[in-house]
């Protein structure tokens, strides 16, 4: 069987510094805990290399010619005065590292709060290895860039109502830097150390964002550094003076258990039409072969048995990419605007308007090198700290869309049905409501005390790019009932006016911040 394979060889299982997850789990890994996969939601490289791919297409499937980006240097791209961001630069990891994050921060532009009082949104792309200036130019920024080479407005922006803080990380991804490659982290440990220190810099700087409810957000990969960031918040939070306010945390087809969620892949493809039902079944064994690595603690093997089960699939079916069905093409196709991103980020005009330091790396929108370190994280499992974050009473938002088999409502469904929390019984009982956006069906909504579910109609992978304008609507009820839970929010009524009514909700004795037990209003 051909293998298109990427990032392998060199892999080191490094110990982090100080701990933070109980002494008696390794960081990452939970007793009785096992998984195996990774997705990369990024313009994959052209070539023959042998390299682990973590979504895969078979030798056999035609490929779709792609120009080539344009050289940087021939770019004469247009970054207008009132796309700049309010923010952008820097961020140190630790007082005595030259590595350094790079971000970029848009404030909020319709919100009716104080701005001491409005929230910000941390958003993270996964990989791993993805610049999260995929999501800030091409998913849910107030900007996108288009074949022209030029920045349009984006109607389904996220920064309407929260300000929108997008972090190049780990280091090495995007625009940030690492000083020497032996720093890149291999766990998420080390991956939310980074973060955090970042996010206590930038708020002790900015003393105004210092009360700001700060929510936590990503997808795909995101699965794993959301949850991680959030629960590390959380523990040193307890230990320190804590300049960054966590609020809550938000995951889009996140690969977050993935024992649980590879295992689903036979029966998804299944009832997808996909694979037959011989096919299945081959694919089920698959499952139980990489299950048993794993009880191995045999972890490069295992990602290689998954990656093996996912080229199958692919083999068998015919498809594009599982990622999202409906398309003829994969994600790093012309007529999607990640083609764009790089010759436009990499233009002096750009350069300019972010304040890249001279003599930086061109923007890549992955990262090779970072996912090769990586590479020993992506078998484990999060979902211990996402219980975390449950039983601590924030809010947790997980959301999908339709159409995407891999990283889909099945297979996240099935590990939020393992999740441990007093709650999760009375979650599964309660109604799943019908959403609409106007007169459109937007999706299916359940939630219930402080962890809501949403199913996203005519998305696939990348939610915020495929369907704005539904994103855009859930983001914001979903922020406005985590700040003001005693609102009661009705989907059939535009989010604008429940967003305006529950700023108004501000006598609920309910802390946003730390929110126990939330009244059970429906959505």
């Amino acid at each position: 069987m051909y293998l298109r394979l990427r990032t392998i060889g060199g892999l080191c299982i490094g110990e982090s510094g100080r701990k933070f997850f109980p002494a008696s789990q390794s960081p990452g890994v939970a007793p009785n805990t096992r998984n195996v996969a990774g997705n990369c939601n990024c313009r994959p490289r052209h070539g023959n290399q042998r390299r682990i791919s973590l979504e895969i297409a078979p030798k056999s499937q035609p490929r779709t010619p792609v120009a080539s980006p344009i050289a940087a240097s021939n770019v004469d791209a247009d970054f207008p005065n009132e796309a700049t961001p309010s923010m952008s630069g820097y961020l140190p990891i630790s007082s005595d590292s030259k590595s350094r994050l790079f971000y970029v921060f848009y404030e909020a532009t319709h919100n009716s709060r104080r701005v001491s009082e409005t929230p910000v949104m941390l958003w993270l792309n996964g990989g791993p290895g993805c610049s999260s200036m995929i999501g800030c130019f091409y998913e849910l920024g107030p900007w996108r860039v288009n074949e022209k080479l030029k920045l349009s407005r984006n109607e389904g922006a996220w920064n309407r109502r929260c300000g929108l803080l997008f972090i190049d990380q780990p280091i090495g991804v995007g625009f940030s830097i690492a000083a020497h490659v032996s720093e890149i982290p291999s766990d998420e440990h080390t991956v939310a150390d980074h973060l955090f220190y970042a996010l206590q810099f930038w708020c002790q700087s900015n003393p105004g964002f210092q009360k700001r409810p700060i929510f936590v957000a990503g997808e795909s990969y995101a699965g794993k550094y959301v949850p991680a960031l959030a629960y590390y918040m959380l523990t040193r939070n307890q230990e320190e003076h804590a300049f960054a306010q966590f609020a809550g945390m938000a995951i889009g087809n996140g690969l977050v258990d993935p024992i649980i969620q590879i295992a689903q892949a036979a029966d998804t493809a299944f009832y997808f039409g996909l694979i037959d039902e011989a096919q299945c079944i081959t694919v089920r064994a698959m499952a139980r072969d990489l299950v048993e690595l794993i009880d191995k603690a045999q972890w490069l093997e295992a990602t290689l048995k998954n990656l093996e089960l996912v080229m199958y699939i692919y083999k068998a079916s015919g498809i594009a990419t599982m990622l999202d069905i409906r398309r003829t093409s994969r994600y790093h196709h012309r007529e999607d605007g990640i083609e764009f991103m790089a010759p436009f980020l990499n233009s002096s005009s750009t350069k300019a308007a972010l304040k890249i330091e001279k003599g930086s790396s061109p923007w890549s929108s992955s990262r090779p090198t970072v996912k090769k370190a990586m590479a020993p994280d992506v078998m484990k499992s999060t979902k211990w700290m996402v219980e975390a974050v449950l039983k601590a009473g924030y809010p947790v938002l997980l959301y999908q869309g339709v159409y995407d088999v891999k990283d889909g409502p099945a297979c996240n469904e099935a590990w939020m049905r393992a999740i441990v929390w007093d709650h999760i019984k009375g979650f599964w009982a309660s109604e799943r409501e019908i959403w609409r956006v106007g007169r459109k069906l937007a999706g299916y909504w359940r939630r219930w005390k402080n962890l809501s579910h949403v199913v996203v109609q005519g998305a696939g992978h990348q939610v915020p790019y495929d369907q704005p304008i539904f994103a855009q609507d859930m983001i914001e009820r979903w922020i406005a009932i985590s700040l003001h839970p005693g609102t009661n929010m009705n989907l059939s009524e535009d989010a604008e006016d429940q967003v305006v009514r529950s700023e108004e909700h501000k006598n609920s004795s309910v802390n946003p911040l730390v929110q126990g037990d939330v009244p059970d209003s429906a959505l």
